[in-house]
């Protein structure tokens, strides 16, 4: 065994123990620590405020408003951001706050108030995804599709889940696989190995086990926010043939395809029913609108804004 190996392996061994020492929360955290993962959502997000082609196509900008509707849209979706962000399980926290002056400032400390960032795309793209580190990104173009508040809230916690369960870093870990323990030990670093995955890495679809995860959790924090759950129905459930809304269900047998063995994301008709049963398990009866703004509702400021 060459002297390369030998360290790479006594050095795996001290890593093993390290990790155990430090009480990491898993073996994807002692590849890609915290501040690795805000590191990265601070990149990305460079990336996207300077519009580099790489993740924004032409034509597209971070919205900033330009008037009082347009502002008063936006801060309506900061607020409803920030109720997702507070339901967050503290232990949960316990696994997304890096130690030390990591949000990107100066002496400031990544806490619970500062640590996500929530932005819209002016885009005709109808789409949202989050990156790590807490960076959650919208397209104006999903939000005048939302026909409810309900689906705006569970949307966001559904992003927010990505974030909080390691979706993204546990996906890096996996692709670049043993080649980052060696870089890590040997090499440049890890830092190395994940810029080789391309800022296009970010955008591509999460798995079906992520995907549900996500639901999952959009489900249990609109549930805690009291607003109803079912606008992640209402949303996955649009354009598909055999939903019934009067019951809330879609037949699966009609949907789905040999395709959905090939999908990245569960047929939607799955995701649908799945999420009525929870919304019937917990007996939930919560408003789709609750919060207004001058009176108007989340899509009548949409349609005041224009956008």
């Amino acid at each position: 065994m060459s002297n390369k190996w030998k360290i790479f392996w006594i050095a795996s061994f001290a890593l093993v123990v390290f990790f155990q020492a430090c009480g990491m929360h898993s073996w994807q955290e002692m590849l890609v620590s915290t501040a690795d993962e805000k590191q990265m959502g601070r990149e990305f997000d460079s990336l996207i405020r300077r519009g580099d082609p790489s993740v924004m196509s032409a034509g597209e900008v971070i919205f900033s408003p330009q008037n009082a509707a347009e502002k008063a849209l936006y801060d309506y979706y900061q607020e409803r951001a920030k109720e997702v962000r507070n339901v967050i399980d503290p232990k949960d926290w316990d696994g997304l706050l890096p130690s030390g002056n990591e949000c990107g400032r100066p002496k400031q400390k990544c806490t619970k108030e500062n640590f996500f960032e929530f932005n819209i795309i002016t885009s005709k793209t109808k789409n949202a995804f989050a990156v790590p580190g807490g960076y959650v990104y919208f397209y104006t173009a999903i939000l005048k599709d939302f026909k409810s508040e309900s689906e705006l809230v569970s949307v966001l916690g559904h992003e927010v889940g990505h974030v909080v369960k390691h979706h993204s870093r546990d996906r890096i870990v996996k692709q670049v696989g043993a080649s980052a323990i060696i870089e890590l030990l040997l090499g440049p670093g890890i830092g190395g190995t994940l810029a080789t995955l391309g800022a296009s890495f970010w955008l591509t679809s999460n798995g079906q086990d992520d995907e549900s995860e996500s639901d999952v959790l959009g489900f249990y924090y609109t549930d805690k926010i009291g607003i109803s759950s079912e606008g992640l129905g209402d949303f996955f459930s649009r354009g598909l043939k055999s939903y019934d809304p009067v019951t809330g269900q879609c037949d699966e047998g009609k949907e789905s395809s040999i395709l959905d063995v090939f999908s990245t994301h569960p047929p939607s008709c799955e995701r649908v029913n799945n999420n009525r049963k929870r919304i019937i398990d917990k007996k939930q009866n919560f408003p789709k609108n609750k919060n207004f703004v001058d009176g108007k509702s989340f899509t009548e400021l949409v349609t005041a804004a224009g956008i």
